[in-house]
């Protein structure tokens, strides 16, 4: 068999080729046998593979390798070595499949946790201003004088008086302790009424000031009536006006009957009729 450097042409690259091809069979049936480890049924047909024309033909064909320059035969090596990469898929079994599996793709690094600053600043509390300080001032002083007035303002209104002075009552005994009618009246200082009794027969209190201008009327015995010091106001025994700047009658305090004794309640004050409407101007 004529030499590899011996050819030329097509000749030589068919040669190439065939010896290509012979290397690239042994690697894969030695990579099947490798693959197949301790499998009985990849074991058994490796040593029948010498029995092909392929394993008798090298011996002839040692004297072409070794009569090769070195160049050659790194040459031929060189192209067999790099073939034997994609021939394991092709003769490879199923134990080849994790080795073309593709690498998990990296777990994406964590989002980094928010921040707490602003709950820290929410939960501590707020220092209240000099401003905010005057305003709470000024706001519960003036709560604190309106309430006050509104506590003087009804104690005004409604007092609360006990027997015996004046808005109070006063108890003046039994119905015979009353003066007569035809009897002056009896003044009461504490109450500030004058007790009568009309010439019907009823008691009655007459309120000591008058009614033109506030002043205190007094009784005139030789004249048989009331007659105020200030203006010339002037009133009957029984309260009824006569004449004078006072516009209505004097007015009267209520009276009742409690257990058999007078009760005179100063606080609650009953108005002379006016002026134009007393029967003792008709007399006039």
């Amino acid at each position: 068999m004529a030499k590899i450097s011996e050819l030329s042409g097509e000749a030589r690259e068919k040669r190439i080729a065939e010896l290509k091809a012979k290397m690239q069979a042994q690697a894969k049936k030695a990579m099947a046998a490798h693959e197949a480890g301790e499998s009985p049924a990849a074991a058994a047909p490796a040593p029948a593979k010498p029995k092909t024309p392929a394993p008798a033909a090298a011996p002839a064909e040692a004297p072409v390798a070794v009569a090769a320059p070195a160049a050659t035969a790194e040459a031929e090596a060189a192209p067999a070595a790099r073939p034997a990469r994609p021939a394991a898929p092709a003769g490879g079994n199923g134990a080849a499949a994790p080795k073309a599996a593709p690498k998990p793709a990296p777990k994406p690094a964590p989002k980094p946790a928010p921040r707490e600053e602003p709950a820290e600043v929410a939960a501590s509390p707020q220092e209240m201003t000099r401003r905010e300080f005057i305003t709470y001032a000024w706001g519960a002083t003036l709560g604190l004088l309106a309430l006050e007035g509104g506590v003087v303002s009804f104690m005004f209104m409604y007092p609360r008086f006990r027997a015996g002075e004046f808005g109070g009552k006063f108890f003046l005994g039994p119905e015979s302790s009353l003066p007569a009618p035809d009897a002056p009246p009896q003044p009461n200082t504490a109450g500030k009424f004058w007790m009568v009794t009309t010439q019907e027969g009823d008691p009655k209190a007459l309120y000591m000031v008058c009614t033109h201008l506030g002043c205190l009327y007094k009784w005139e015995a030789s004249n048989g009536r009331f007659e105020c010091p200030c203006h010339g106001s002037k009133f009957t025994h029984d309260g009824f006006y006569i004449e004078g700047p006072a516009p209505r009658s004097l007015d009267s305090f209520e009276i009742t009957i409690e257990n058999g004794e007078v009760v005179v309640d100063t606080g609650s004050k009953i108005l002379g009729a006016p002026s134009a409407e007393s029967p003792a101007r008709a007399a006039v």
